[in-house]
């Protein structure tokens, strides 16, 4: 044990790192995982494995894989060691393994606490073996076995594997520490702190006795099964009984990346091996691996109209906010936003500053859902109302890219677009770099903006007056017809047709002044109209006027909306099949009326109707 601490000290002046406090893995302070030689959630503080198993844990990611049945690869191949790039392993399915170096299933979880980023891995062998070694590898970039026998992904400097011995039963753990380092190429006499302990190997921690045992002094340390354990997951030894895990079986540890590696990291791959874990000139054995991605991102959307008022039916500005959120383990940077409005989740124009106007990042502030005043949190980010809170109560972060964004927590994007597209399903992509420029897959997320639908509506007044005239040397009826339409919309309206919908013939064609209406309150909003008709009889249901006849009708107008347009009132728009709208008006009832002087029935003229 003093060997360890004595080399983790060294490890710190070698860094050049002023020496405090850690967290340690295996307890002082408890509260994160336990670490104890089982699988079981115990009564100590902290998550295990059969919490994370079953769906909980304050983990920021977890794998778990099963490597039993058709999913049973194994390394073959010279190639296949320690010390070679992926590129150069190889693998097969038959014949297995040796029990004794046969996993089963293996396991990893990343945790933040604080700077701190602690990772803890498991693994499970179908026998047991007294002694065993096994390694674990953990990648940047994403390796997997592929078609063919052989590994898609490479190797990047800074590759963590940690290899882990157990001895006497389980009773002694001894771990080793050591980075991908590509400048190494040849191993050194003594595995110091830095030294090359083979080709392409760096010894990070040296190999040193660390047992997990809740002492609070290990930033890497490591425990097996002392005695059979309950399984929480299916699992069947070569001998023994389904769903417990026969003595040294059971393999878990913890490993404090920041404080040995100085700072928190991204990871795509975890890969367990077996038969290998120090000794770089043997052909590995076993391996389970799966995707570990400890760095992500993720992003939120929301799409509102705070303002009508500066809409058109041909731009139409949507308010843009939502989340970019750090839900991995390492401190992230969030290096560009993207926006498609075509409603394409798939296919992305212009970064936002060149497609709309430039985006706005914020440390989001406080925000009240009722309650009173509270701290944003990354579950208020589909919230519209608590995001343009956390925008109005919130800071500017700029710039963005050079500032860090730690695990669990999120910055606030705001931005306005103009469209003519309606009810628009909008899409953002996001895009982060974790340390060292480390490229974290895309976020994406859309909103469908509300709908804009603009007023299109007309009011028409009409007057009426009844009037002889001489046609063809006859005296007849003449019904003078005059009013006003007035556009009570937000939108223009264009080619205005007036028509008098009269009882007693055929509909007449008014003269408006004009036949383009502005919006309400601009200029040219309203027209006047002139015409007249000749009735061929008059409304006998008029007749309790008694010695009046009576003329009855109304001025029917016709107006072409724009796209984006609803008919409002009394006024209805239908759609004309090229993305404008016919909208119909209709006026008041006028009743134009003639006098009846000596009960005769022959009329004279009579007053202008009142107005509505």
């Amino acid at each position: 044990m003093r060997k360890f601490i004595y080399y983790w000290a060294m490890l710190c002046i070698a860094m050049g790192a002023v020496i405090t406090p850690v967290y340690a893995v295996d307890g002082d302070p408890p509260g994160l995982f336990e670490l104890e030689g089982d699988a079981q959630d115990g009564a100590a503080t902290g998550d295990d494995w059969s919490t994370l198993y079953t769906g909980g844990g304050g983990q920021t990611t977890y794998v778990f894989i099963t490597d039993t049945g058709t999913s049973d690869n194994i390394f073959t191949g010279g190639g296949s060691k320690t010390p070679n790039d992926p590129g150069d392993w190889l693998w097969k399915t038959s014949p297995p393994p040796p029990d004794k170096d046969n996993v089963t299933h293996a396991y990893a979880a990343n945790y933040m606490d604080g700077p701190d980023q602690i990772i803890y891995f498991g693994a499970d062998l179908l026998a047991d073996n007294g002694d065993a070694e096994l390694a674990f590898w953990f990648f940047q970039s994403n390796v997997s076995a592929v078609a063919g026998g052989v590994f898609d992904g490479h190797h990047v400097n800074g590759d963590v594997y940690v290899a882990v011995k157990f001895s006497q039963g389980g009773t002694v753990a001894t771990i080793t520490v050591f980075e991908w380092d590509e400048t190494c190429n040849k191993a050194e006499k003594v595995w110091d702190t830095g030294a090359c302990a083979a080709d392409n190997i760096r010894v990070k921690v040296p190999e040193a006795e660390a047992i997990c045992d809740g002492s609070g002094s290990h930033v890497a340390c490591a425990i097996t099964n002392e005695e059979p354990e309950y399984s929480p997951w299916p699992y069947t030894p070569k001998s023994g009984t389904d769903h417990w895990f026969p003595v040294t079986t059971f393999f878990e540890g913890g490993i404090n990346i920041s404080a040995i590696f100085g700072a928190p990291m991204c990871f795509s791959s975890f890969m367990v091996t077996t038969g290998a874990s120090t000794s770089f000139t043997s052909t590995a054995k076993d391996f389970a691996l799966g995707e570990f991605d400890v760095c992500s991102v993720d992003v939120s959307k929301t799409c509102v109209n705070d303002s009508e008022t500066d809409d058109a039916p041909d731009a139409i500005t949507y308010d843009i906010r939502g989340c970019g959120i750090n839900d991995g383990g390492a401190l992230i940077y969030v290096s560009g936003l993207f926006n498609d409005i075509e409603g394409d989740v798939d296919e992305f124009d212009e970064p936002i500053g060149e497609y709309v106007p430039a985006v706005t990042w914020y440390q989001p502030g406080q925000v009240d859902d009722g309650g009173g005043l509270r701290d944003f949190t990354t579950g208020d980010c589909n919230d519209a109302t608590l995001l343009k809170q956390a925008v109005q109560n919130g800071s500017v972060v700029d710039p963005v890219a050079a500032s860090g964004l730690a695990g669990g927590n999120a910055f606030v994007y705001e931005f306005s677009e103009t469209t003519d597209i309606n009810t628009a399903t909008d899409t953002v992509r996001l895009h982060a770099v974790g340390p060292g420029d480390y490229e974290i897959d895309d976020a994406t997320d859309y909103a469908e903006c509300p709908s804009r639908t603009f007023a299109a509506s007309m009011l028409v007044t009409k007057q009426c007056q009844a009037n002889l005239d001489i046609v063809n040397d006859y005296v007849v009826v003449r019904i003078d017809i005059q009013g006003m339409v007035c556009n009570t919309g937000e939108v223009p309206l264009t080619g205005l047709v007036l028509s008098d919908a009269n009882p007693s013939g055929p509909p007449t064609t008014l003269l408006p002044a004009a036949t383009t209406l502005a919006p309400q309150g601009d200029e040219g909003d309203c027209t006047d109209y002139v015409g007249f008709y000749y009735p061929t009889a008059y409304s006998t249901a008029e007749s309790e006027l008694g010695n009046l006849c009576p003329f009855p009708d109304t001025v029917e107008a016709t107006a072409i909306a724009p796209e984006n347009s609803a008919g409002f009132g009394d006024t209805s728009c239908e759609p004309t099949g090229s993305g404008t709208f016919l909208c119909t008006a209709e006026s008041n009832q006028a009743l134009c009326k003639l006098r009846v002087d000596d009960g005769d029935n022959d009329c004279s003229t009579g007053p202008l109707s009142p107005l509505p």
